[in-house]
């Protein structure tokens, strides 16, 4: 919970509600089918003490027109029912943009940090979290993967010959592998190569700019529902720039893709995360060696500032989530991911909109019928259990177990503008 609150002002992401009706209905109506018009309009209206059918609150009268408050005693606050509401979550659309070049599996790594243990190649470790993060969050949200290059990337590789100096090794499809769907875990981990795979299914160069264009395109071809993020993992500076050739093509980095990250972002809404595996602060490149003249490092932190989410608000020096090992690589993932399928409800975008100053106080939650503990601070709301305010009256989010509930959908929510006591 603690990414999800401090980020609330760096990524905004507000979930849609479903609301009730009104609650000023004539209780000359009420025939007792409330289940009816529960199942009917997927909400629950309770009539408690709503007699008042006065449209100015200040006014006493219980609507039929002589001016007293109910039946007469005073007892009654003018105006006030009880609504149930309930709170729905809008899952994001995630495109995981990964890098499949040769440097994936030409370089290994001390993925678990014991020296008894075989080191494993960059693409085994992101295999492995890119499972362990779907098993966990694949019903949190609409995932698909776009890899770069494609498979169809040097066609001529072989266990013997691997590299392609040229255009071939730039190759990277139109479409993404796997389209952005829900629980959409086995669909990706078919469409790519597997953990042990080798220096011919997972070869060529570093085309990211494409990657990030093919994400792009399909996530703008969505319905605009539900919130856009892409998640671009790499080992490396970009190259294969449009309209270079060889050798320029593979030495020189792509300057094009902080500006096409940008333009996302700024353009589209469409919010980059820049994951980097083992990246070094250093110049590498130089020369005829088969990689771009760069130091990754400065670059992707020039592509997390463009993509609108660099880590810690940008204030670090590293402005990336970078890795040195499979532990980090899954924890950065996982934070990110819980981060952007947050679990906040923003009343001013419903039909009903927040409740009246007087019924604030009384805004209670449960699920599966047991109250949710609440309202805690935000402080509170990082390590308890239970329901916060985000902004007092209007936006509510929910904190730890109630959380991955509402988010996962193990759990049926309510919600109520509850009315103050009699006086």
């Amino acid at each position: 919970m603690n990414r999800t609150i401090i980020s609330c002002a760096t990524v905004p992401f507000l979930i849609a509600v479903a609301m009730v009706a009104a609650c000023t209905a004539d209780p000359g109506t009420d025939d007792g089918n409330e289940d009816e018009d529960e199942t009917a309009t997927g909400v629950n209206v309770s009539m408690t003490n709503a007699t008042n059918t006065n449209t100015d609150p200040t006014i006493p009268g219980d609507g039929d027109g002589d001016g007293d408050s109910g039946d007469g005693d005073g007892d009654e606050d003018p105006g006030c029912g009880d609504v149930s509401i309930v709170p729905t979550y809008t899952p994001p659309n995630v495109m995981l943009v990964v890098d499949a070049s040769g440097s994936m599996v030409a370089n290994s790594w001390d993925h678990d940090l014991d020296p008894n243990t075989p080191d494993v190649t960059r693409w085994n470790s992101l295999h492995g979290v890119v499972t362990t993060v779907m098993d966990q969050f694949g019903t949190a949200m609409l995932a698909g993967i776009q890899r770069f290059p494609s498979a169809d990337a040097c066609p001529d590789a072989t266990a013997n010959s691997s590299n392609c100096y040229n255009s071939d090794s730039c190759i990277v499809g139109n479409v993404p592998e796997v389209g952005v769907g829900f629980d959409n875990g086995a669909a990706i981990l078919a469409a790519i190569p597997g953990p042990d795979a080798d220096n011919v299914a997972i070869v060529g160069g570093t085309p990211a700019t494409k990657g990030i264009t093919s994400a792009v395109n399909h996530l703008l071809d969505q319905d605009g529902a539900n919130p856009n993020y892409i998640l671009f993992i790499t080992d490396g500076a970009a190259n294969c720039m449009d309209g270079k050739v060889t050798p320029p093509l593979i030495e020189d980095y792509d300057e094009n893709l902080p500006t096409t990250v940008e333009s996302a972002y700024m353009d589209d809404a469409i919010t980059t995360f820049v994951v980097g595996i083992d990246i070094i602060d250093l110049f590498t490149g130089d020369g005829i060696d088969g990689s771009p003249a760069a130091n990754p490092f400065e670059r992707l932190n020039d592509v997390a500032v463009a993509g609108g989410a660099p880590k810690n608000m940008g204030m670090d020096a590293e402005k990336f989530f970078n890795s040195t090992n499979q532990d980090e690589l899954l924890d950065e993932l996982s934070g990110i991911i819980d981060e952007i399928t947050e679990c906040v409800i923003d009343l001013n975008t419903t039909e009903e909109g927040p409740p009246p100053e007087n019924q604030i106080p009384f805004v209670s939650f449960e699920v599966d019928g047991a109250m949710i503990e609440g309202p805690l601070t935000l402080e509170e709301c990082m390590t308890m259990d239970g329901w916060a305010w985000l902004e007092y009256g209007t936006v509510v989010t929910f904190c730890g177990a109630p959380c991955d509930q509402f988010k996962l959908g193990t759990g049926v929510f309510d919600g109520t503008y509850g009315c103050p006591p009699p006086v």
